[in-house]
């Protein structure tokens, strides 16, 4: 009998690593680190589940490089900070390095969308002096208020108005990018993914609306993309070549869900910008891939990056199902698929696929976020180490 999904089940070499399989754990924010940011062992193991589950790669969820410069992006988010965090990470690594399972680490700065009860009283920073319209994770429903037990008003957090990095900032910052993927590293991980994407730093930059520079850091596709790829070079020049270097990349932001680029041709310049750069590999992140968001042109956005950079694509949105991760792989879509919701509620979900059989999947709720059906002592947020967030 034919294997199912032979595409999706093969080998494949990204960068200096070779996974077993084209299947990525898309990163997914837990805010289960201590209150400090140090992994704990519960993220080892709900790691480790998943890894045990078929994995060829984990993305881990966003974890703050540095803490200068405002990176944080919200509460109980894991860092690779200190020396701290770097033993919690080996501890996470190793656990997941026991199920043939490669591991890297995404990097990110919140910029504007950082939690204003992280920054200490300081003003976020973005590329330009903007604010953000939105409100930070998790505070956006009367079920998450049921979830955490608050009564009365429900104590909307808003981001505050964000101050313009100088080009010197920005250069300080990528060093931190640097130095976060050399401790990531030096504690195991396989490599690192750095965050252009879904509203955060970088994502700012490389957005024409957010990023309103006249300098060498904007007013066009290759300057709003120049950030990203200092960043790149500062990490290759941290970590050396024998380590994965992921760009994520996305049209839509935490605050910005319907956001888009100017057109199929604005990622086609991005692309093109890329090629040649430190990066091994983009990943497209979006809720539809095959959603471009434009009337011009439906080749989705994946397609159209991997085609101008050359590098191998990561494609991730709305795949849930083996047929439609193998159509990205055959179709030109992208060389690997991430996938986020299915495999945090169903860690098994790389083999319950190739064995070809018909499954009753569970539909994925905000319900399994906090129980979900398998796996539910290692899920957010039923063990929160600091339960009792402050409001302001």
């Amino acid at each position: 009998m034919a294997e199912a999904f032979p595409t999706l089940f093969s080998p494949i070499k990204l960068g200096p690593l070779t996974l077993r399989n084209r299947i990525a754990m898309a990163p997914l924010t837990r805010q289960m680190a201590e209150a400090d940011g140090t992994p704990t062992d519960e993220m080892a193991a709900y790691y480790a589940r998943r890894a045990r589950g078929g994995l060829g790669l984990i993305i881990t969820e966003g974890t703050y490089e540095n803490d200068g410069v405002q990176s944080r992006a919200y509460l109980s988010q894991p860092g690779i900070a200190t020396k701290q965090h770097q033993a919690g990470w080996a501890k996470v690594f190793d656990a997941v390095h026991q199920h043939d399972c490669k591991i890297i680490v995404q990097l990110m700065h919140g910029g504007r969308v950082a939690d204003p009860r992280v920054l200490g009283g300081k003003p976020p920073v973005s590329a330009s002096a903007t604010q953000s319209g939105g409100w930070t994770l998790y505070t956006d429903s009367d079920d998450e208020k049921n979830i955490r037990g608050i009564s009365g008003p429900w104590p909307k957090v808003t981001f505050g108005p964000a101050r313009e990095l100088t080009v010197a900032e920005i250069h300080q910052i990528a060093d931190g990018f640097a130095a976060g993927a050399k401790r990531a590293v030096d504690a195991g991980a396989d490599g690192v993914e750095v965050h252009g994407a879904n509203g955060y730093l970088l994502w700012q930059f490389i957005t024409p609306k957010t990023n309103l520079r006249t300098d060498e850091f904007g007013g066009s596709p290759e300057n709003n993309i120049r950030f990203a790829k200092l960043v790149g070079d500062k990490v290759r020049a941290a970590i050396g070549p024998n380590k994965l270097i992921v760009l994520r990349l996305s049209q839509d932001g935490v605050d910005d869900f319907v956001g888009a680029w100017p057109g199929t041709s604005y990622a086609k310049a991005i692309g093109e910008a890329l090629k040649g750069s430190a990066y091994d590999a983009l990943h497209w992140s979006s809720f539809n891939y095959l959603d471009n968001r434009q009337t011009d042109d439906a080749t989705p956005m994946s397609t159209v990056l991997r085609k101008a950079s050359g590098l191998p694509v990561i494609t991730n949105g709305g795949i849930a199902e083996g047929a439609q991760a193998e159509d990205v792989l055959t179709t030109g879509a992208g060389d690997m698929v991430a996938i986020g919701r299915p495999i945090f509620a169903q860690p098994d979900w790389p083999y319950i696929v190739r064995s070809g059989a018909a499954y009753d999947w569970a539909q994925f709720d905000r319900k399994y976020v906090v129980r979900p059906p398998i796996d539910y002592a290692h899920a957010y947020p039923l063990a929160l180490s600091d339960p009792k967030w402050p409001t302001i």
